[in-house]
């Protein structure tokens, strides 16, 4: 995808070229390894670019939905909050009803007091404009004098009483009326600002859902693409077909390798679950785990036509050996040998590290026959 056709079918004819003559009356110019070599780092770094890319977008799924969770969490803490303001205003509710109906009661036990009172005045006055004189002064004796005195007083005192206590209760029971009407309004405007919170909320979780649903959608292009565009074993397998020497890869018996490194195979040939990607795919060569540094030696004699970064390889050397058979040494921390250097087995090529795609030291290495990786297990000696 993205020019990779181009590339591909640039190294295709390459290959073509250095097998023979294409066949049109002019014959077309091969691709150098120096052309073939910036095409391939070309799409090494649209590679690295689109992984780049990729993971800033799971990146930004991973903020979004540590956004909408907090949100979720918002959200009930404002729908306790609003349960809450409508808990507390029905409750006020009652309470003021209540109180409404406390009120009428106690108007009704005043006025009723207030009225039997009035009805003791009434009776008194009605003796005429010396009826309270006639009272006290129409005692039969002085007992009955004091006794009609201090009735008249408790009848004047519970009349002022009366009224005094149905003015404080008025008084008292419109204050906490007053006090429940505030607070239930207060607790409806909190109600009201809640409701609006939880809608604004709930509109911003079904943004962020769909910007999710969006960005996942995104991802998994992105995934294809990156999927699409990974194979540096086909590229370097295309390379080697086109620009290292061809052959039938029956003269493989007459090559015999020695190891690079020295040291325990930590995953061998084959199809696994790579570390890294994760994905279930084929291990191309051998990983042989050193420390960081160790030498690099090569496994047979040939010519140098990668010493490159490759993405996952990480900086790597490829060795032509002739007859179709080519060495890979990857994940190296630096290089000791250049492009078109002849080297001879045993020599060193470069020193061991952890650079591409690699979750530690160690030096993986392939044999590849026309370009595709084979075990190379059967073709070495014993581990020393």
């Amino acid at each position: 995808m993205r020019g990779r056709q181009t590339v591909a079918a640039a190294v295709l004819t390459a290959a073509a070229l250095v097998a023979g003559t294409i066949g049109a009356a002019q014959p077309a110019r091969a691709i150098t390894l120096k052309e073939a070599q910036a095409q391939l780092k070309a799409l090494q770094q649209r590679l690295a670019n689109d992984k780049a890319v990729l993971a800033q977008t799971q990146t930004s799924l991973g903020q979004k939905r540590q956004t909408i969770v907090a949100m979720h969490q918002s959200l009930d803490s404002t729908t306790k909050q609003l349960d809450q303001a409508l808990n507390w205003e029905a409750t006020l509710t009652r309470r003021l009803t209540h109180k409404q109906q406390e009120i009428a009661t106690t108007r009704r036990q005043l006025s009723h007091d207030q009225a039997t009172l009035s009805g003791a005045l009434v009776a008194i006055e009605q003796e005429g404009p010396g009826g309270y004189l006639n009272v006290v002064f129409g005692a039969q004796s002085f007992s009955d004098f004091e006794a009609r005195i201090g009735l008249l007083s408790q009848i004047i005192s519970a009349d002022v009483a009366v009224l005094g206590d149905v003015q404080r209760a008025e008084t008292s029971l419109e204050q906490e009326q007053n006090a429940l009407v505030s607070a239930r309004r207060q607790y409806a405007a909190a109600a009201d600002v809640q409701r609006q919170a939880k809608s604004a909320l709930s509109q911003q979780i079904a943004y962020q859902r769909d910007a999710i649903a969006a960005l996942d959608e995104t991802y998994a292009q992105q995934q294809t693409a990156v999927h699409s565009d990974e194979g540096s074993s086909a590229e370097i397998e295309q390379i080697i077909q086109s620009l290292a020497s061809h052959g039938t890869g029956s003269g493989i018996n007459g090559i015999h390798f020695i190891w690079p490194v020295v040291g325990p195979i930590t995953s061998p040939f084959g199809y696994r679950v790579d570390p890294v990607t994760h994905q279930y795919a084929l291990h191309t060569g051998i990983d042989i785990g050193v420390p960081m540094g160790t030498p690099i030696h090569a496994a047979a004699s040939g010519k140098v036509i990668v010493a490159q970064w490759l993405n996952g390889y990480g900086y790597t050397i490829i060795i032509d050996d002739g007859g179709g058979i080519a060495n890979l040494y990857a994940h190296q921390e630096r290089f000791a040998v250049s492009v078109g250097q002849e080297v001879q087995q045993g020599q060193l090529i470069g020193y061991a590290g952890m650079t591409g795609w690699a979750t530690g030291p160690h030096v993986h290495f392939e044999v590849r026959i026309n370009g595709k990786p084979v075990n190379p297990a059967p073709y070495m000696p014993p581990m020393p």
